[in-house]
């Protein structure tokens, strides 16, 4: 990590194209959001898309825009996050699940600095620096042809590895305690329980390690899988309306997403009193993410 560190530093002064390879949880979001807030463009917008949240059908929308009347359901004109991007930073999370299809129409937009919404019959020029995050090794998705070759040397003028935490020996116990601090915990965190920690392979890497000790922080050392018990549905929920409507399906997908991130912005906040902050942490995203997230969720 020390190593990381100054790289992350030197490339943030820059507006190259910056690829953050790591496993799930290693925290390759807040490094690219501490990339922004350290960049000369750190008063411009700071965007995230994450190409596994999104049905492939409508990256392109996502991405792009669409004007009205472009494909069923658009009743007007949407500005893509390339242009909400504009003057600031647009990160490409998971670019490694990116349709194979999509991949080159991504490449001419960062090649061209510009882009074209769906529907429309005008170029629309784009100042927008590209940061990406993959959880896949890239390298190997090339040889495999799942992955464009220029698109990857496009996107990899700079490159940082995150380690897995289980390589960053004594992290654990660092990382518990200020956890167990930033989650309100009482007392200190015993011995026996960071030693336990401390030999845990954590395969969900800094993600898993934080949530356990939010588990930790509400249950003590109760088995939490022994205590749970599964809530029933009553009634006919959102997603049972939704389905009812018989909309399309992308459509009515982006409804339940939508839905579920209104109720899950909801939730954090109230569990930690309104604070952005904490409920970004509690909620494993940057804090500006959560704020993005929250600006949509409950507007």
């Amino acid at each position: 990590m020390r190593r990381v560190y100054p790289i992350a530093a030197r490339l943030a002064a820059t507006s190259i194209p910056v690829i953050i390879e790591g496993e799930t949880g290693t925290g390759k979001e807040l490094v690219a959001e501490a990339m922004h807030e350290q960049s000369p463009r750190a008063r411009g917008p700071y965007v995230v898309f994450d190409c596994t949240a999104i049905p492939a059908s409508l990256v392109e929308s996502e991405l792009f825009g669409h004007e009205r009347g472009a494909f069923t359901g658009a009743t007007q004109s949407r500005r893509g996050l390339f242009e909400l991007a504009h003057g600031g930073t647009l990160l490409i999370d998971e670019i490694g699940d990116l349709e194979l299809n999509l991949q080159p129409k991504l490449l001419r937009a960062i090649e061209r600095s510009e882009i074209r919404r769906i529907g429309g019959d005008r170029p629309i020029r784009l100042d927008v620096r590209i940061l990406a995050a993959t959880r896949r090794d890239l390298d190997h998705e090339v040889q495999s042809g799942r992955f464009r070759d220029d698109l990857f040397h496009r996107l990899a003028v700079g490159r940082i590895e995150l380690p897995p935490l289980r390589h960053r020996e004594g992290d654990v116990g660092i990382l518990a305690r200020r956890f167990f601090a930033e989650l309100n915990g009482q007392g200190e965190l015993p011995a026996h329980v960071l030693a336990k920690w401390s030999d845990d392979p954590w395969p969900g890497n800094v993600r898993e390690l934080r949530n356990a000790v939010a588990r930790y922080v509400a249950l003590g050392e109760v088995d939490v899988n022994d205590e749970a018990t599964p809530p029933q549905a009553t009634g006919q929920d959102f997603i049972g309306r939704v389905v009812a409507e018989r909309v399309p399906l992308p459509i009515g997908r982006l409804r339940v997403v939508d839905e579920f991130e209104r109720r899950y912005i909801e939730q954090a906040l109230a569990d930690q009193g309104g604070n952005v902050s904490r409920a970004a942490a509690a909620s494993g995203i940057g804090r500006r993410y959560f704020q993005i997230l929250k600006g949509r969720a409950l507007k």
